[in-house]
């Protein structure tokens, strides 16, 4: 039995990230995983219930045993005893604590379990400091795709601040019966054309003309930009009041997307107003993906058969972050190119399928 792994909870972007990374990978290679310092530098350190749903939802997987899996703690350990199991799963953070996160934790695993899984997931939905659930279905699950792996998803409520109480369906396509799906690694260097251009308003318990005023916004603030956009409004069941905005581009090799999370007595134009503005930054980049996007890739990317390539407009602490911890579990060999703009390209080698 090899050693546990043990992670500084404080590295580099010291957030929750380092956890959910953790705990996939721990999942999936069947190593233990010890983490100190969890989020030490942060206003609330320790463990926060969506860190806790995300940890308890990977070792449902593996039927791992955990310590130091309370609120507050700051440190874990999680050791996988067995390997990870397809099936049906329901998590709940009991929160507006970020689902569509949760579903990253566990997404991977299943990918590499034999059979069809199906996952469901309650809490926040659109939530601050969090991808939407639009960006899953428009970005993060696409770009699996395209990589092999069969993938749906939906979501038959949203949850908003502060109650919570979306619902997030998930549906991975195994073969019980047939051997696992080699990732085909991604080249997302150069984006191409822009195929699609889609935005998201999504709205709860709130007048009809609060959706109105953010889609007329979004058109206008494309159209003087010269792009054809789709709008589609999205009026859903919620357990408390909100809006968003998402604006989500697919290009031949590219994509990204950019959101906004309405707040009390800020205007819907304001609303979404900010993503067509950051879409408009991206795009004059020339980066292939968004800069979330580019973290995220590294952990599907690290069981791919070949070296994956993808460019960033922004080099975060989260990338770097990211890079380091899933080197702690694997023997990937990765380079990342920091430019004096601040853009960059990651180059990753894959190890194909993990072995646990």
């Amino acid at each position: 039995m090899p050693d546990p792994v043990r992670i500084d909870g404080s590295f580099g972007e010291g957030g929750g990230q380092i956890i959910r990374t953790s705990v996939s990978l721990a999942a999936m290679t069947g190593r233990a995983v010890e983490i100190i310092n969890v989020r030490a530098g942060r206003t609330k350190p320790g463990l926060q219930p969506q860190h806790l749903a995300a940890v308890r939802a990977a070792a449902a997987l593996c039927d791992a045993r955990l310590s130091g899996d309370t609120a507050g703690s700051t440190s874990l350990t999680f050791e996988p005893q067995s390997p990870v199991a397809a099936g049906e799963y329901h998590f709940e953070i009991g929160t507006a604590g970020a689902a569509p996160l949760v579903v990253q934790t566990v997404l991977v695993p299943l990918a590499y379990a034999a059979g069809i899984s199906k996952v469901s997931v309650t809490g926040g939905t659109h939530v601050p400091h969090a991808p939407p659930v639009e960006y899953l279905q428009a970005v993060y699950i696409p770009a699996l795709r395209r990589a092999g792996l069969n993938i749906s998803l939906s979501y038959s409520a949203a949850g908003f601040n502060p109650r919570g109480g979306g619902q997030i369906e998930v549906e991975i396509h195994n073969s019980s019966t047939q051997p696992l799906p080699t990732m085909s690694p991604l080249n997302l260097t150069e984006r191409g054309k822009l195929e699609n251009l889609h935005a998201f308003v999504v709205t709860a318990q709130l007048p009809e003309h609060v959706a109105e005023r953010g889609a007329a916004t979004v058109e206008r603030a494309m159209k003087a930009v010269g792009r054809i956009v789709v709008v589609e409004r999205r009026d859903k069941a919620s357990s408390g009041p909100g809006a968003a905005v998402v604006v989500a581009a697919q290009c031949k090799n590219g994509f990204a997307a950019f959101s906004s999370i309405g707040e009390f007595r800020k205007p819907m134009e304001k609303v979404a107003e900010a993503p067509c503005k950051e879409f408009m930054r991206w795009w004059k980049s020339g980066a292939a993906c968004d800069e979330r996007l580019a973290d995220q890739l590294v952990l599907p990317m690290c069981f791919a058969h070949g070296e994956s390539r993808w460019t960033t407009p922004a080099v975060t602490e989260h990338l770097r972050t990211v890079l380091w911890v899933v080197q702690q579990f694997l023997p990937i060999e990765a380079v990342l190119e920091e430019r004096e703009d601040g853009s960059g390209e990651v180059r990753l080698q894959g190890i194909g399928k993990p072995q646990s």
